[in-house]
């Protein structure tokens, strides 16, 4: 029997010639080789040499081999041969160009969510074909999955398979798969199903939104027993980008009991594709069961109740008595539910008065994300809480412009009604290819390291928190796996001790730092006893360098030493300070400027509707520093639409038309 660790420039079966090793793994090791016969690249997997002395597991490997190669589809590796030959058992697969899975996640933590989707319902697809032929995967990981070109992904690895025929349980009651993406059950060394690829997808899913896996630790045995008996953390706590339907999605494809997981692949493929279209969940859709006929008109009707099934062909005086004992169950039955209903009632309302005498002030932070910054004030103070006066602006890859991507406190966690809500605004996708480290957690000096290393810059604000270290990073702007331009910077939140600082509880009125440079700002914000907050960059036709979003607006009262966040001009290509755009205010406007579709006359825009709309009624949308000031459904017949504007200096304006912006510029009063 040949070596197989070195079979480069050997010919097997007459057929294959060997060129390099690809892989090597736990059972086999992988080769590129050239079919001859076919003149075609393949990969060759061939079975160690230490199992070959062991029949069952030749038997298996073969009879599994075989399996795979009945696996037809898109989005798995194909098996065309099975061989043994030369002393040796292998099988020969399709040759796959491109990455794993494994490595793409490495190179892009915390994908968009909408790329996951689309490659878990690949991945689906793939093991969706293993199961219509009974073939269980049991070894679904992004190590197993490649990437092809056209970002097409295929499963491959199916030759550790097991076909179900009249066995179907793991083979010899062992645990196979990786630690990481094993199955509750399979982790226990127990009865194993369809579903236990599913939890594996799952796990990858997670893997794919979070960056890395739910279960982590120092041992297998310690990451096995996780899978056993601990719940993950909800993936939107780690992302919060994902949304509230794929968070639903993943964490239910990774219920421990089976019973709870999707029952069949496709039904989680059907779930997933909802959430890429913004449909309702099938799973989630209620369905209605008719109640049980109780009259007399059931006579002669089967409604499947045992009784009924003995009763046929019984006399009427027997079909009788059995209609009258369903009749007392019902009876019986609706009594208990009733008694239930009234203690469940009762115990509510005690519960409902314990918690308003002794928590009254406890409260669950809404979720915002994705609203607009009037939406999210409005759904705040429905929950009894406000928005912070300083709204942080930061790139974003996923969440659409001017609408929330993130918040603190999180969403979910429980607070007092006072505690105010921090918003982060996304400013939109900034086209750049450098994603953002995630420093949450760790130690303010690694984190500046690792934020350096990459290009980026950095903007220390410090804080005091009771709930974590000295010196370690609170929360970062952008989140991490966003993409960014070099030079860009990434705000770090740090904790520098406990209690509440030394802030005053004096009234500071907020400069305008509008035009200014960042060390300008720096200087005025200074002078005022305020500090620069958050700092992000957006492209812009103002020159670069220069700032063109403050938050808090000038004119503001906020407490001394608050920070004041602000969003810097990196310039653009397309336009120049002199363009103006359709529909554009002048940068500094003293009149009124009628050239362009909208006006101001002293603290009033006019925004003129334009006559060509498709629509007889069109939206018209203002948003001033971050906020919006008008949004209703106006009639092309009004012509034009007079908004009061209570903002003093120089302001940031965005008017939109039919939700498309034909305005974005700085306008002095």
């Amino acid at each position: 029997m040949e070596n197989i660790e070195n079979l480069v420039g050997s010919v097997l079966g007459g057929r294959y010639e060997i060129s390099e090793k690809i892989g090597t793994g736990g059972m086999a090791v992988v080769y590129k080789a050239h079919d001859n016969v076919l003149d075609r690249d393949v990969a060759i997997k061939i079975l160690r040499e230490a199992f070959e002395a062991e029949s069952t597991v030749v038997t298996n490997f073969i009879k599994e081999a075989r399996s795979s190669a009945s696996l037809v589809h898109p989005n798995v590796v194909s098996v065309y041969d099975v061989c043994d030959t030369d002393g040796l058992n292998y099988m020969v697969m399709e040759l796959v160009p491109g990455e794993t899975l494994k490595q793409y996640i490495k190179d892009h933590p915390r994908l968009p969510w909408q790329e996951a989707c689309d490659y878990a319902i690949q991945i689906g697809q793939g093991i969706g074909a293993a199961h219509a032929r009974g073939i269980i995967h049991r070894d679904i990981k992004p190590q197993n999955i490649i990437m092809a070109p056209g970002n097409i992904l295929k499963v491959t690895d199916f030759g550790i398979a097991k076909a179900m025929e009249s066995e179907k349980s793991v083979a010899g009651g062992t645990a196979m798969g990786s630690v990481h993406y094993i199955s509750p059950e399979q982790a226990k060394g127990g009865y194993t199903d369809f579903r236990s690829d599913i939890y594996s997808l799952g796990i990858v899913l997670y893997e794919m939104l979070a960056g890395r896996v739910p279960f982590d630790g120092d041992t297998p045995m310690s990451v096995a027993l996780m899978h056993i008996e601990e719940t993950p953390i909800s993936v939107k706590c780690v992302n919060i980008d994902v949304p509230a339907d794929l968070d639903y999605v993943t964490m239910k494809a990774m219920s421990r009991d089976p019973a709870d997981r999707y029952q069949t692949i496709n039904e989680l493929l059907d779930d997933l594709r909802a959430v890429l279209a913004d449909e309702n969940l099938p799973s989630r859709e209620e369905k209605t069961v008719p109640p049980p006929e109780e009259d007399d008109d059931t006579e002669g009707t089967d409604t499947g109740a045992p009784y009924d099934i003995k009763g046929r062909g019984r006399s009427t005086r027997v079909k009788e008595n059995v209609k009258k004992e369903i009749r007392k169950k019902n009876a019986e039955r609706n009594a208990v539910i009733l008694a239930v209903s009234t203690m469940a009632a009762i115990v509510l309302i005690a519960i409902g008065l314990l918690m308003f005498f002794f928590k009254p002030f406890s409260k669950t932070i809404p979720d915002l994300a994705g609203m607009s910054v009037s939406e999210a004030k409005e759904a705040a103070n429905s929950k009894g809480y406000r928005i912070s006066d300083e709204v942080e602006y930061a790139v974003s890859d996923s969440v659409p412009e001017d609408k929330v991507a993130a918040q603190w406190p999180k969403a979910g966690t429980e607070a007092s009604h006072v505690e105010q809500i921090k918003l982060v605004v996304s400013l939109g996708a900034s086209g750049g290819d450098i994603a953002v480290p995630d420093v949450e957690g760790i130690n303010i000096d690694d984190a500046i390291a690792a934020v350096s290393e990459l290009g980026l810059k950095y903007r220390l604000v410090n804080e005091y928190r009771d709930d974590v270290e000295q010196g370690n990073v609170i929360r970062q702007t952008p989140s991490a796996g966003t993409h960014l331009n070099a030079e860009d910077y990434v705000t770090i939140h740090f904790c520098i001790g406990t209690g509440t600082g030394s802030e005053s509880e004096g009234d500071t009125v907020v400069p305008s730092v509008l035009g200014k440079t960042i060390e300008e700002a720096e200087a005025a914000l200074s002078e005022a006893g305020l500090t620069l907050g958050s700092v992000s960059n957006r492209t812009f036709s103002r020159p670069a360098g220069t700032i063109i979003n403050q938050s808090p607006a000038s004119g503001t009262q906020v407490k001394t030493g608050a920070p004041i966040s602000i969003v810097i001009s990196r310039g653009s290509d397309e336009e120049s300070a002199d363009s103006e755009p359709k529909g554009a205010f002048n940068e500094k406007i003293v009149a009124t400027d009628t050239s362009g579709g909208v006006q101001t006359t002293g603290h009033q825009y006019t925004v003129k509707i334009p006559q060509d709309a498709a629509s007889d009624k069109v939206n018209v949308q203002v948003v001033a520093n971050g906020v919006t000031i008008h949004n209703a459904i106006h009639d092309k017949s009004e012509e034009q639409v007079a908004i009061d504007i209570d903002i003093e200096g120089t302001v940031s304006i965005q008017v939109y038309i039919d939700g498309a912006k034909i305005s974005d510029k700085l306008v002095t009063f």
